[in-house]
């Protein structure tokens, strides 16, 4: 089956948009007609959803947001993973695409949504302030975490999977309409290949890579 080039809740805006665009022109309407073809164009730019391709080592985690790195750091992750962990945080400008794809081949072992303010992406403590939907995969014995978090404008955050579904590394597992922030979580084992302020893409970009594998 063919992917859609735009993520699938762009439809409910391109489509509407496209047809009055071509009803404004057969009306002879013309600059409602322009308009609303320009107004289309941003919609298919805006969901975009370009097919990546993803090609790594079994051992590499990739990057699940296109954006910049805002960190890397060591920390102890309580809830969902229970011990030592490695962070990436990934922020999505409003001109990023907004589909997040799976850091790595698992199933889904838990996905858990909290409802929370919406605080701009870059200040601190958002990850546990902010409306955010956790989603653990497990890769035979590793656990890794995926955080989508809401912003200032990203008001809406859609997951993709369901608990004990299977994914493919790269695959979409949701997206964040307007961007905002993307952390993800791994064994303290890995080892960053990527530093504050580096431009990543999802799917494509190797975050961190196993100890000893580098």
């Amino acid at each position: 089956m063919t992917k859609l080039p735009v993520a699938k809740e762009g439809l409910i805006f391109i489509l509407p948009s496209a047809f009055l665009s071509f009803l404004f022109y057969f009306l002879g309407v013309y600059p409602l007609g322009a308009f609303m073809a320009l107004l289309t164009l941003f919609f298919l730019f805006f969901f975009r959803n370009p097919a990546r391709s993803t090609l790594s080592d079994e051992e590499e985690i990739l990057s699940p947001a296109d954006g910049r790195v805002m960190g890397v750091e060591d920390l102890y992750e309580s809830e969902f993973l229970g011990g030592e962990v490695k962070r990436i945080s990934i922020f999505m400008s409003v001109s990023d695409v907004h589909v997040n794809r799976a850091p790595c081949d698992g199933s889904i072992e838990r996905v858990q949504r909290r409802d929370g303010r919406f605080k701009l992406a870059f200040k601190k403590g958002i990850d546990e302030e902010n409306e955010r939907n956790y989603i653990v995969v497990r890769r035979n014995s590793e656990k890794f975490l995926l955080v989508q978090i809401a912003g200032f404008l990203a008001r809406r955050i859609v997951c993709y999977v369901r608990e004990t579904d299977k994914v493919a590394k790269g695959a979409p597992v949701g997206m964040i309409a307007f961007g905002s922030r993307v952390d993800v979580y791994m064994p303290r084992s890995y080892v960053a290949v990527v530093k504050t302020g580096q431009k990543v893409k999802s799917g494509v970009t190797v975050l961190a890579k196993k100890e000893g594998e580098q």
